[in-house]
């Protein structure tokens, strides 16, 4: 069976654009057979084993059969067949379409891949309609050692040292690109990387970073340089950030970096890749020196005329409603300081060059001033965790300052109509929401998201922001979050966000205890409560605002008038505590005065008043044991 090899030439990619054409192109080749994805900066590549020699034959559907003499003629004219070549299947008319063979079918086909690669950002540069990340210099297609017929038969080598590069067949495109100084393969390339930096002495380098170089050359060689001492009397974090935020170099010990190179003689790469880092840090070390000489309290108050969000007032604004988030969420002076301190580096120049060292370089510049560890370590943590993996803040008050944050961005975006849509997420709200969830979980950190929430939105009335809804749908936002997160089926996550629960870990610990339970027979007793008293009286109308025990003349309505009585606080107590085991077995004590309610009780009574009263009584046994949620979520 022959092998295909497809190769896109373009100029050089970004990183960004490699991976997302990676991504695509998995698809495609899933279309076509096994094979391989290669993405480079100046190549991406489809590598097929053993295609078929042609197209499988396709069965077109036609008419249904009992059109037959209105539509038979005229549908296998269209496939330019006879009308006696017609076959009939599930009660159609169709033709079976035999497959083309691979070779005649192959041009079209890469086409449309060609076409249909989508980038985030692409560019048209000539007047054949394409548009691509890049400009596309050269299309390669071979079957086996046949050129696909409107494609080349060439590929490129490496852009300073190779030319043209004949391809004799598929399977010998990697060694031609080799014997070229191209490595195709993304993994070799890594692991050459890789090698290269544990020579000399990194062995965990900068995953972010690692993931750019290897489609930032072709033929990588790692090298080390230096830079003055001097710049090591820098902070050591706006060091590495100049290094690698723009020069996508590795930080080594002391005063030595490592970096990827496309070539070139060895020793003039070095030193020009040294006379552009000497620039970087000769920037930093400037602008550093002009933050400190201002201080942190000049830039606090500077932070006040900047713009948070259009709409949402400045970062004064901002700080003010930390200051009242930490408040409420239990926080102590440090927390407080940390708050109003926390947005400063927003006015620092360094951060306007190094957005990555917001939030760090405040809590230099607080340790500088000689505020508290416990302030300026709140200050470096405010922004964590920044991703579903990241770590989380190490100490009480950056945990708390952390929450504080992440619940104002939620609340002001939701309340300025920005909430996420689809995959559209350009505020990492979606982020900001599994971080509370993880500081509540992780960080046993008491979190009532709804209440934090409303405080924030009020607050923004009271600043005067023009606000288009209000932050009522945070809390729900944030607890959906839990529904990926725990290790717990998702019925009984959404069975206890309903519940009378309302702090974060206690719901994913509710929800955790419930799953755990519900193979008990206390279970079973208390969902059957629920559920019987659900279905009948959730569903019907007319049910009295409130119970009025005087209208109860049967035992069995009083019995259960006084077991809801006895069970209601019990099973609220129990959440209280979070005990909720207890709280289970209460409500389970529910199901036997229900169950003799319902064989000896006439709920729909003539009389309308009874009949309301005795639906009401049903409703207060569905929400008392509905403190501990839903249960109906959960199938049974």
């Amino acid at each position: 069976m022959p092998s295909l090899l497809f190769e896109i030439g373009c100029e050089e990619l970004p990183a960004s654009a490699c991976a997302e054409a990676e991504a695509q192109l998995r698809s495609d080749l899933a279309k076509l057979g096994e094979g391989s994805v290669l993405v480079g900066p100046r190549r991406l590549v489809l590598l097929v084993d053993d295609l078929p020699e042609r197209e499988p034959d396709e069965w077109v559907k036609g008419p249904p059969e009992q059109l037959r003499e209105k539509a038979a003629e005229g549908f296998a004219k269209k496939q330019g067949v006879g009308v006696d070549d017609l076959e009939v299947r599930d009660g159609f008319l169709g033709v079976l379409v035999p497959g083309r063979p691979l070779l005649d079918a192959l041009p079209e086909r890469l086409n449309e891949i060609v076409r249909g690669l989508a980038f985030s950002k692409s560019m048209r540069w000539d007047d054949s309609g394409l548009r691509f990340a890049r400009p596309v210099r050269w299309l390669c297609a071979k079957l086996d050692d046949r050129t696909v017929e409107g494609f080349g038969g060439s590929s490129y080598g490496h852009r300073f040292t190779h030319g043209e590069v004949l391809i004799p067949s598929a399977r010998e495109y990697l060694e031609a690109l080799r014997a070229a100084d191209v490595e195709p393969d993304q993994g070799s390339r890594e692991t050459s990387i890789r090698e290269g930096l544990e020579k000399l002495g990194l062995a965990e380098p900068n995953p972010k970073v690692l993931a750019e170089v290897v489609h930032l050359a072709e033929w990588p060689t790692v090298l080390e340089g230096a830079f003055a001492e001097r710049f090591l009397s820098l902070p050591r974090r706006v060091v590495e950030t100049a290094m690698e935020s723009h020069q996508r170099y590795f930080p080594l010990e002391g005063n030595r970096f490592a970096f990827v190179a496309n070539g070139g003689d060895p020793e003039t790469v070095v030193a020009g890749n040294e006379g552009v880092l000497e620039g970087r840090l000769e920037d930093a070390s400037f602008t550093f020196e002009r933050d400190v000489a201002k201080g942190i309290e000049r830039l606090a108050e500077e932070a006040t005329r900047i713009t948070f969000v259009a709409g949402a007032g400045s970062y004064g604004d901002k700080v003010a409603r930390l200051e009242a988030l930490v408040e409420a969420l239990g926080g102590g002076d440090a927390s407080r300081e940390a708050a109003r301190l926390a947005k400063a580096d927003q006015a620092a120049e360094l951060v306007r060059e190094f957005p990555d060292l917001e939030g760090h370089i405040g809590a230099e510049y607080a340790r500088l001033a000689g505020f508290p560890e416990a302030v300026c370590a709140a200050i470096d943590e405010q922004y964590l965790p920044d991703a579903a993996g990241g770590p989380l803040p190490e100490t009480e008050t950056g945990r708390v300052l952390a929450a504080a944050d992440k619940v104002d961005s939620l609340a002001v975006a939701f309340a300025l109509g920005q909430r996420p849509t689809g995959s559209r997420d350009p505020y990492g709200l979606r982020r900001a929401a599994i971080g509370l969830c993880r500081l509540a979980l992780e960080g046993n950190l008491e979190l009532e998201v709804a209440a934090l929430s409303a405080r924030a939105h009020q607050l923004l009335v009271d600043q005067g922001a023009e606000l288009k809804e209000d932050a009522s749908d945070v809390a729900e936002f944030v607890e959906e979050r839990l529904e990926g997160m725990l290790d717990t089926p998702v019925e009984f996550v959404r069975a206890a966000r309903a519940s009378g629960v309302t702090e974060v870990g206690a719901i994913a610990r509710l929800a955790e205890a419930l799953a755990a339970a519900a193979d008990t027979e206390e279970f079973e007793q208390a969902y059957i409560a629920y559920d019987r008293a659900n279905r009948l009286a959730g569903k019907s109308d007319g049910a009295a605002a409130e119970l009025d025990p005087k209208l109860a003349t049967d035992e069995a309505e009083l019995a259960l008038i006084d077991a809801v009585a006895g069970a209601s606080p019990k099973i609220a107590a129990a959440l209280e505590a979070r005990e909720y085991d207890d709280a289970l077995a209460a409500a389970a004590e529910l199901r036997a005065p229900v169950d003799r309610f319902f064989d000896e009780v006439l709920v729909m009574a003539d009389d309308a008043q009874v009949r309301a009263n005795r639906l009401r009584l049903l409703l207060d046994v569905r929400d008392a044991v509905g403190a501990l949620g839903d249960l109906a979520q959960i199938p049974r």
